[in-house]
């Protein structure tokens, strides 16, 4: 089923119908559904990531779910410029960091995450 971007409310997700849609930047929104959500980016977008992070075994065609998977494109993408303020922004790449870390830790280098035990993977 093809999926157009940007989703609005009522329109198909991976995981039903959308109740809540949450810009974040140009090329990226945030969904909910009754029973699940995640991240929506654009075929653009979704072409900026770095390969290996594009599909993963519950995440695939520019939607990434919001448990473990979302933070792929939030980190790959810089999401956090687009968070309402800076405070919060730090606050969800933090926690995208650790994320990754946990749940995609083969990824941490290309997203440049910091190791579990500080400092950043890329320098």
């Amino acid at each position: 089923m093809p999926y157009p971007f940007p989703p609005c409310r009522g329109s198909a997700s991976p995981w039903g119908a959308i109740q809540t849609v949450t810009p974040l930047g140009p090329d990226a929104i945030a969904v909910s559904t009754a029973s699940h959500g995640g991240l929506r980016v654009s075929p653009d977008a979704l072409a900026r990531m770095p390969a290996a992070t594009r599909q993963t075994p519950y995440s695939a065609n520019g939607w990434f779910e919001e448990d473990c998977d979302w933070a792929l494109p939030y980190l790959a993408l810089g999401l956090d410029a687009f968070e309402p303020d800076a405070a919060r922004g730090a606050e969800v790449w933090a926690a995208a960091v650790r994320t990754v870390q946990l749940y995609h830790p083969q990824h941490a280098e290309l997203l440049g995450v910091p190791s579990p035990s500080g400092g950043r993977a890329d320098g």
